[in-house]
């Protein structure tokens, strides 16, 4: 065995860069914990057009001081983005290798590992075939590199080794117990909690929760649409007859849960809150229905688990791209049935497993690639939030109940709840925010109902005040929620939730709250009510292939005063649908990245940021260009206002080319505008207004539309354009110009502000 790794020792020196590399150190034990993903060059190939094309695997290890786990899972994206392949473990040690330096490299040890993998080719394509992976590694800085040797479809493969350490996840729940034989219920809340949700019910808070469940009763099921209703409908039925041990209610969600069974949705996307509503209408029914209704209902969902993990035809719409909604909705539901009928009589409970595992290895991939570090969805706030309260946030609650282990500490999932408190404005009982993406808004109070069980302990003192403040329990009243099968989540999360101390939002969150995996900046100024200002600019610095976005980088929102001064204009993806500036002959930037982040302790801050570049077709020279935005927030009333907003736009590249020429600056209102020279004044429904004035450029020209939202602010007639925009209930503070255009000063009461270079200087900040 050693001399067969000893031959593979030239393509690890060739990885390490020949004779510069650094002296590598023996195996730290301690390090070799966590998640372990081992990629091999070149491991996996299939036929095309009648050659052998080769592709690279990953494979999944999760490892204790070098111990690793059994269970491997592999994924090759370019191979099949649609198969999760399992494997074992075979062999696993490390070993001293009796080996003299090579020139400056020291080889101390060697991890050597041999996997078995099974490899599917398509998801419904039952042939599988064996891959025997023999992997020798060696320690290189925080990471993982070596080289293997295998086989896999008659042909021998040899490559390199690429090696990541990353931390547990999962992680362990203490205390769980095990599941017991066909327990139920179990994946909203378990068997022996039953008597702590009957308690809670008792309560003010959960006579409220429950009245609210009564009354989306009376509402219409819909078995069609984009959200078939009938499932969940069903589960709230079935949630009422558990608790009260009515038969009839049980009766109720069964016939409800029969005609969606006959009503399948036209697609995945459709049929996934079908499964997911009925897998928890099955989970609170179990012990109220007849064997017979059990058989029926754990087959059906185990065929559905089936169907939903293995996908469908793009020509049914179907998209498994890990940054899509499809894949969200469908694989949150794959992995709730599959935990709802794991363990039952009668089915292939191994197929069940696996099927299980695979929903739970696409849902963290969802969470790795849409969602960012701070909870920003990247298809925007509706496409992230709807297949969060329908099947995702179900999943994950029911993995941690039946698993043992949460999916949500220490991963992006953990930050949706504070990323959507610290964006919302409320306004009475409505949890409002100037939405980004597609149709223009979220799915509001239902995400907290859903979402709040999967929160960190603490997180909550400062979301729950806040929930329970908007949602009207001081009145013995709950409102918000439309779907049934919110309110056992949240019934759960009180059952376990009592007492909160109260911690102020910007307290555990902080003013500013940044994404910066995706390039999310959000400023707020306080968190007290209506009134508060919120600001918020999107760089878009990621472009997630296979899902929607939309045009708008370096897009803003400010919202102040009881207004919402800047919003989206229509919910189609048009460049000047958004508060950006256009060149209506060349196609909108990609993505930007940061050139500029400060912030001061009050929410002001700035940020900057560079598009990607747009090039001519084939010119020689290259004849281009991107745009440089810089963003300033104001909350210090320095300038006399509450809220002062600055924003910079110049362009980098061509800008008297033809296609780069024409520029137009755009913001959409839902206020009434009226201009003046170079200025323009929105007015609120209230008192409060919001005066832009450019200061560039100097023969600017502001005309207005009249849109469906209210009025699109363009202006035109420079290759730069730096505005000053103030919000105020009285009259909008005087400015002093000293210069012009964009090496302008300007002063309003006491604040500063200038632009040098690539960002806006103002004399409270310092960056």
């Amino acid at each position: 065995m050693k001399q067969r790794y000893l031959l593979l020792l030239p393509f690890i020196i060739f990885l390490l860069g020949g004779s510069n590399a650094p002296i590598l150190h023996p195996f730290n034990l301690e390090k070799l914990s966590g998640n372990i993903h081992l990629t091999l060059k070149h491991g996996v190939w299939k036929l095309w057009e009648e050659k052998p094309v080769y592709q690279d695997i990953t494979l999944d290890l999760v490892c204790h001081q070098g111990q690793c786990e059994p269970e491997v899972w592999g994924y090759a994206k370019k191979f099949n983005q649609d198969v999760d392949h399992q494997g074992t473990l075979e062999k696993n040690n490390i070993e001293k290798l009796k080996l003299k330096n090579i020139k400056t490299k020291q080889f101390d040890e060697s991890w050597q590992l041999e996997i078995t993998m099974n490899i599917q080719s398509h998801p419904w394509n039952t042939k599988i075939s064996p891959a025997v992976y023999r992997i020798h590694l060696v320690p290189n800085k925080n990471g993982i590199i070596g080289s293997y040797q295998g086989k896999y479809n008659q042909k021998f493969l040899r490559g390199s080794v690429t090696g990541k350490i990353q931390q547990f996840w999962p992680l362990p729940i203490k205390n769980h117990k095990t599941l017991a034989p066909q327990e139920h219920p179990r994946l909203v809340f378990r068997k022996h909690q039953l008597s702590s949700i009957k308690e809670v019910i008792k309560t003010p808070e959960g006579q409220a929760i429950i009245q609210q469940l009564q009354t989306n009763l009376k509402r219409p099921i819909y078995y069609e649409g984009y959200v078939p209703t009938g499932g969940y409908y069903a589960s709230g039925y079935c949630f009422l007859a558990l608790i009260n041990n009515d038969k009839s209610l049980a009766e109720t969600g069964w016939k409800i849960v029969e005609k969606s069974i006959q009503n399948p949705g036209r697609r995945l996307l459709e049929h996934s809150p079908i499964v997911a509503g009925v897998a928890l209408a099955y989970d609170f029914c179990y012990s109220l229905w007849d064997q017979e209704k059990i058989t029926k209902v754990t087959g059906w969902l185990a065929a559905q688990t089936e169907q939903l993990v293995k996908g469908d035809s793009p020509r049914n719409g179907w998209n498994s791209n890990a940054g899509s909604n499809w894949n969200a909705r469908a694989r949150g539901a794959a992995g709730l049935a599959a935990l709802a009928i794991l363990n039952e009589p009668g089915i292939s409970n191994d197929k069940i497993y696996h099927y299980m595992r695979t929903a739970e290895r696409n849902i963290k991939r969802y969470l790795t690639t849409a969602i960012g570090d701070r909870g920003f969805g990247s298809e925007g706030d509706h496409y992230t939030t709807e297949p969060l309260i329908l099947t995702v946030f179900p999943f994950l609650q029911a993995y941690s109940n039946v698993i043992g282990k949460d999916l949500v500490k220490g991963s992006s999932a953990q930050w949706i709840l504070p990323h959507y408190l610290m964006r919302l404005i409320p306004e009475n009982n409505n949890l409002n925010i100037a939405t980004y993406g597609r149709h223009r808004y979220y799915a509001g109070s239902s995400v907290f109902y859903m979402g709040l069980g999967t929160v960190p302990e603490d997180f909550l003192p400062g979301i729950v005040p806040i929930f329970e403040k908007y949602m009207d329990f001081k009145n013995d009243k709950l409102v918000g929620s439309k779907l049934p099968h919110n309110v056992p989540f949240l019934l759960t999360f009180y059952s376990q939730n009592k007492n909160f101390d109260f911690k102020h939002p910007i307290d555990v969150f902080n003013y500013n709250f940044v994404d910066r995996q995706k390039g999310f900046y959000n400023f707020r100024n306080q968190w007290k009510n209506q009134d508060d200002f919120v600001a918020n600019i999107y760089l878009k610095k990621e472009l997630v292939g296979g899902a929607w976005h939309f045009p708008d980088v370096g897009s803003f929102r400010i919202s102040g005063l009881g207004e919402t001064w800047a919003k989206a204009g229509k919910s189609v993806p048009e460049w000047q649908e958004e508060n950006v500036v256009i060149l209506p002959k060349t196609s909108p930037w990609k993505t930007s990245k940061p050139l500029v982040f400060v912030s001061n302790p009050d929410g002001s801050g700035i940020v900057s940021l560079q598009t990607n570049t747009n090039w001519r077709k084939n010119s020689k020279p290259p004849v281009g260009i991107a745009g440089l935005r810089s963003f300033a927030v104001d909350y210090s009333q320095t300038s006399g206002v509450p809220g002062l907003f600055v924003v910079v736009d110049r362009f980098i590249g061509n800008n008297d080319a033809e296609e780069f020429k024409e520029k137009v600056w755009i913001m959409h209102t839902p206020g009434n505008v009226t201009v003046k020279d170079n200025s323009f004044i929105i007015q609120g429904s209230n008192q409060a207004t919001m005066k832009g004035t450019f200061i560039a450029p100097k023969a600017v020209k502001i005309t207005t539309q009249k849109t469906d939202i209210g009025t699109k602010i363009m202006a035109t007639g420079g290759q730069e354009f730096f505005v000053i925009m103030t919000v105020q209930k009285k009259s909008p503070p005087p400015l002093t110009i000293t210069g012009s255009g964009m090496e302008a000063k300007v002063t309003i009461g006491e604040q500063k502000i200038s632009f040098d270079q690539d960002r806006i200087r103002l004399s409270t900040i310092n960056p």
